[in-house]
C-alpha cells in the first residue's frame, strides 16, 4: 500500500507517494486534468494506493477523477493540516510530501484528521441551484434600495396600496406614473427579469423536494416551506453524518467558540465557519417560526432577547432550531410544538 499526498492548484498537481515503511519513494508534477492525472495512475503501475488532498476548489476535479476509478480518495479539512501553513520551509513538493506522511498516519489510526465531506455530483448540482437562488434573492434585495434611492433623490412618490414592487400592479403603476424617467423603467424592467428568474429557479428547487420524505419532515417545522426544506436538505444531505445537535451546529457555523484555560470553560462567539448561506437561511426560518408560532423555540428567543438583545437572541434561537431539525430528521417523525 502507498499513500499519495496531493497538492492540487488550478494548472498543476504535485503528487508524492509514501510508502507502508514510511518513507517517500516518488513524486511527480502533473497538469490538473484527466490526462495529468492519468499520467501520474499510470505511474503507480497497478499497484494499491490511497489518496489524499486539502479541501479546496480545485479539489473536486481530482477527487472525482480518483473516484471514477475507484481508488480512494480523501479530502482533508485545511485546519488539520496546520503543520503544513505554519511551516518555515513551504514548498509544493514538502507540502505534498506532508499530506502523504498524515494520510499514512490517520489510515493507521495514529493521527486524526478532519476530513470534508465531498457530495455526489447530483447533491453538489443541487446545492450549486439552491446557492443561485440565494444570489437571486440577494440581487432582488439590492435592487428595490437602488429602485426606492432613485425614486427618493428624483422626488418621485409610491403611494403606499404599491410599495410592495414584486406585484406586477405596482410596476406597472410605475411605468405609467413615470414613464420619463428611462433610467426609473430600465431598473423596474431589470428588476421584473431578475423576479421572473428567481421563481422560475424557485419551482425547479420545490419540484426537487417532490416525494424525499425528509423535505416533507422538514416542512412540519412552522417556519419551513417546501423551497426552505430543500435548501437545508441539500447542505444536510444525510442527517447521520451529524452524530449529535451540537455537530449540525458546528457544520453550519454556529457553535460557540470554546475556551478552557484555568479549569474554567469559556464560551464566545460564534465561529461562523460554515456557509454562510446556511447561516442566513437559519436566521430566515427562525424568525419566521418564532413570529407566527408559540413552541419551546420561541419562549427562548423571547426569554433571550431580554438578557442579549433580539440580533444574538436570534442566533441563539436559530441553534435551537438546528437542534429541533436533527431531531426531527433522527427520528423520522413531524415536528410537535
Amino acid at each position: 500500500m502507498k499513500y499519495i499526498g496531493l497538492d492540487v492548484h488550478k494548472g498543476n498537481t504535485v503528487a508524492c507517494a509514501i510508502s507502508a515503511g514510511g518513507k517517500a519513494v516518488m513524486s511527480a508534477k502533473v497538469r490538473t486534468n484527466d490526462i495529468g492525472l492519468g499520467e501520474l495512475h499510470a505511474r503507480m503501475n497497478g499497484s494499491e494506493y490511497v489518496v489524499m488532498m486539502e479541501s479546496s476548489t480545485y479539489s473536486y476535479v481530482v477527487y472525482r477523477f480518483f473516484e471514477r476509478l475507484g481508488i480512494e480518495a480523501h479530502v482533508v479539512h485545511a485546519r488539520s493540516l496546520r503543520m503544513i501553513t505554519d511551516s518555515d520551509k513551504k514548498t509544493d513538493r514538502t507540502d505534498a510530501e506532508w499530506i502523504g506522511r498524515c494520510l499514512r498516519l490517520w489510515k493507521n489510526k495514529e493521527i486524526e484528521l478532519a476530513m470534508s465531506y465531498v457530495p455526489t455530483e447530483a447533491e453538489a448540482e443541487l446545492k450549486d441551484l439552491c446557492r443561485y437562488k440565494e444570489e437571486l434573492s440577494n440581487k432582488l434585495g439590492d435592487e428595490v434600495r437602488r429602485i426606492r434611492s432613485h425614486m427618493h433623490r428624483n422626488c418621485e412618490e409610491l403611494p403606499s396600496q404599491f410599495h410592495d414592487l414584486s406585484a406586477k400592479r405596482s410596476r406597472e403603476f410605475i411605468s405609467t406614473t413615470y414613464s420619463n424617467d428611462y433610467t426609473l423603467l430600465q431598473r423596474v424592467s431589470g428588476y421584473a427579469a431578475l423576479l421572473k428568474e428567481s421563481d422560475s429557479v424557485a419551482k425547479e428547487i420545490e419540484r426537487r423536494g417532490n416525494e424525499d420524505r425528509n423535505v416533507e419532515l422538514l416542512e412540519s417545522i412552522p417556519g419551513i416551506g417546501r423551497q426552505t426544506a430543500v435548501q437545508l436538505m441539500s447542505m444536510i444531505v444525510d442527517i447521520s453524518r451529524f452524530v449529535d445537535p451540537e455537530k449540525l451546529c458546528a457544520y453550519f457555523g454556529m457553535a460557540p467558540r470554546v475556551r478552557d484555560s484555568g479549569g474554567k470553560e469559556h464560551h464566545g462567539r460564534m465561529t461562523k465557519s460554515g456557509d454562510p448561506m446556511m447561516r442566513s437561511i437559519m436566521e430566515r426560518v427562525t424568525l419566521s417560526h418564532v413570529r407566527y408560532c408559540d413552541s419551546t423555540i420561541t419562549a427562548y428567543f423571547r426569554r433571550k432577547s431580554k438578557e442579549m438583545g433580539t440580533k444574538k437572541a436570534l442566533m441563539s434561537a436559530a441553534r435551537k432550531m438546528l437542534a429541533v431539525i436533527h431531531a426531527v430528521l433522527k427520528r423520522g417523525t413531524p415536528f410537535a410544538a
